[in-house]
């Protein structure tokens, strides 16, 4: 469980940074050591400027970690203010999240064998079961978590998982969580991907139930690699996810059978769970006791199926600049869709199927007519290669929102980073129409970097740039 919070030292001068873990839009985790303990722990610095979740909002997310005590349950250890950041100290799991594991299980299966299955039925029981349980506890304690996603689940070297990011949690009851009180939330927070349809609605408020959701569509997500509509966008999945009925395994397919290794039992985990209505969803505790929590191991099983057998196939290293950058072009053809394509001297390089990606979107005007920009966007692709993305605005006729949109649909961009493009694209749009000399901007991702990466402008590792061209 580690110490009390009281044995961990409070000020800035206790702790030697080692690096960057993770980075978000106004928050980064990073690696660090506790000199006075002679130990190592994550710092999670929150930069309470740009932040903007209320100081009564942050004070209550440090509640909810403080109170916390439970093996699947991030532990949190002290919390003090920086300059202008807030530092949490809490306890390191080295071995990142599961989304990170599920990055290096692809890599090192390969596409075409993962397609039929990333994760085995056994490790994802001994998953779920031990989300599970930080979920029982978090239920009993009046606690929605609302953000249940593979990069929220953290894993240590020794198989330990524990449900991490308070930062949406939030207090089903004023105190000792008395559910039978059926405290409801009105609060859009969360990932769309994840998000139940209750959450998305906003008509009778949601409850812990949204919860378990998520931890359907989790389910979906250890199996397959992706999350049902991850391929959308935020406002696409919101309607998706409202119209369509609930997600399954078959939702993400391409081929017949593509997930036929999955038994009855898990389906019908994430079909109790993917329930419309709220209250015909079972309870965290009623779930624990399905049958298919009988194929769970213990962690050590997790640490050897999951940990032990990935070492050799680390997340490729990018932090070196001469890597190739490939160019390619976003624009419209003669039926109003939009394309890319990639510049002829990149093609061969590319993978088959790569060459081109056709979205579509109505052409609808924001702004006063004007001169077309022509405009590159240079960002880091999943294979964590640099593209050049090359795009044209035209004010009548263009959205920065719509572009953005659009890059997420094609892949080109990860879903998480569409707000803060759309924003950049937008402020150097604005500089132009001002005639400023400024060509470019560059900035963070919301997405981050990968585990074994540390962010750098200057070779855009976590970072993007926006430049118009001539």
């Amino acid at each position: 469980m580690g110490d009390p919070a009281d044995t961990w030292p409070s000020g800035k001068e206790h702790y030697q940074i080692e690096g960057s873990i993770g980075v978000g839009a106004t928050a980064t985790v990073y690696k660090a050591f506790c000199v006075p303990r002679n130990e190592k722990c994550a710092i999670k610095c929150i930069n309470l400027e740009k932040c903007q979740t209320s100081v009564d909002e942050l004070s209550h997310e440090i509640q909810a970690m403080s109170q916390c005590a439970h093996p699947n349950v991030v532990n949190y250890y002290a919390s003090f203010v920086v300059g202008e950041e807030l530092w949490v100290i809490m306890r390191l799991l080295s071995c990142g999240s599961m989304l990170d594991i599920l990055k290096r299980k692809i890599k090192a299966m390969g596409k075409e064998q993962a397609m039929y299955g990333v994760v085995d039925e056994v490790s994802i029981a001994t998953i779920l079961r031990e989300v599970l349980k930080g979920l029982e506890y978090f239920h009993s304690t009046g606690q929605i978590h609302r953000d249940i996603k593979a990069g929220n689940i953290l894993i240590a070297d020794d198989g330990t998982v524990q449900i991490a990011d308070f930062g949406v949690s939030g207090w089903l009851a004023a105190s000792g969580g008395d559910l039978s009180r059926q405290r409801v939330r009105h609060t859009f927070v969360g990932t769309p991907c994840w998000m139940a349809p209750e959450v998305m609605e906003q008509v009778q408020g949601y409850d812990y139930k949204a919860d378990i959701w998520s931890l359907g569509i989790l389910a979906i997500e250890l199996a397959t690699g992706t999350a049902p509509y991850h391929k959308y966008p935020p406002m696409k999945v919101l309607m998706l996810t409202l119209q369509n009925d609930p997600p399954n395994l078959e939702t993400n397919t391409e081929k017949k059978d593509q997930y036929k290794a999955y038994g009855k039992s898990f389906r019908n985990l994430i079909k109790d769970c993917l329930q419309k209505d709220p209250t015909k969803r079972p309870t965290a505790s009623e779930l624990l006791k399905y049958s298919f929590f009988k194929k769970a191991k213990d962690k050590k099983y997790l640490a050897h199926a999951l940990i032990e057998n990935l070492a050799a196939f680390p997340v490729a290293n990018t932090s070196s600049s001469s890597k190739k950058v490939a160019s390619g072009k976003l624009k419209k053809n003669p039926q109003g869709e939009w394309e890319f394509e990639y510049d002829s001297s990149d093609s061969d390089e590319e993978e088959e199927g790569k060459s081109q990606e056709t979205v579509k979107q109505e052409p609808i005007g924001d702004g006063a007519e004007g001169p077309t920009l022509n405009l590159v966007l240079r960002v880091r692709n999943q294979q964590r290669e640099l593209n050049d993305i090359k795009f044209d605005y035209t004010p009548q006729c263009d959205t920065v929102d719509g572009i953005a949109h659009e890059l997420v649909t094609a892949e080109l961009i990860d879903c998480h980073d569409l707000v803060i493009v759309a924003a950049n694209l937008r402020k150097l749009i604005e500089l132009a129409e001002k005639k400023s000399d400024k060509r470019g901007v560059t900035f963070a991702l919301n997405s981050g970097v990968a585990p074994n990466e540390i962010p750098d402008e200057r070779t855009l590792t976590g970072f993007a740039q926006i430049s118009l061209i001539d």
